[in-house]
């Protein structure tokens, strides 16, 4: 990490206080390389930041494979399962900005209805930490495609699948 250029009273790089940015957007738009190339700018401007990827708790919690239905925002039967995993991230996205220094914490995630959306704002205002929205629009099927083929596929939560079943299922 480089050596912060100045400190305020609070020690924190800048005076905004802890900043939480929320990611939106579809799958495949960029959301989590933006938010990895994000922190590892301001890491080199020495502001304490880290990436909180509700993909990395899904996988933690119920192993890299899981059905469709898991995805469907209409399924019921799957919300509990959704809600367990943005929640465990969340709560560590507060925990890094409230508890460990944290200045800037990404929580990375589709965070496609706008109620949800409220509610997170709702939450990180109510405690002092300042919300940030970024959506990441990309509406170029090609360049959506491309993003699939090159990265999706080789995620982990295609780990057994070939390239092509999983461009198929993504």
């Amino acid at each position: 990490m480089a050596a912060q250029l100045y400190s305020t009273e609070s020690g924190r790089l800048f005076h905004a206080g802890a900043i939480a940015i929320i990611n939106v957007g579809l799958p495949a738009r960029g959301k989590t390389h933006g938010s990895r190339s994000l922190v590892r700018y301001m890491t080199w401007l020495g502001v304490k930041s880290r990436h909180f990827g509700v993909g990395e708790y899904r996988r933690r919690i119920y192993g890299p494979v899981v059905s469709a239905d898991y995805f469907d925002p209409e399924n019921r039967t799957t919300e509990e399962l959704r809600h367990k995993a943005n929640e465990q991230c969340f709560q560590d996205l507060i925990c890094f900005l409230t508890e460990q220094g944290g200045q800037v914490g990404i929580y990375d995630a589709s965070n496609l209805v706008a109620a949800e959306r409220r509610r997170l704002y709702d939450r990180l205002c109510k405690i002092g930490i300042r919300p940030m929205f970024i959506e990441y629009i990309c509406d170029k099927q090609e360049v959506v495609e491309d993003n699939i083929r090159k990265v999706k596929v080789t995620s982990p939560d295609y780990v057994e699948w070939g390239k092509d079943k999983a461009f198929e299922d993504f």
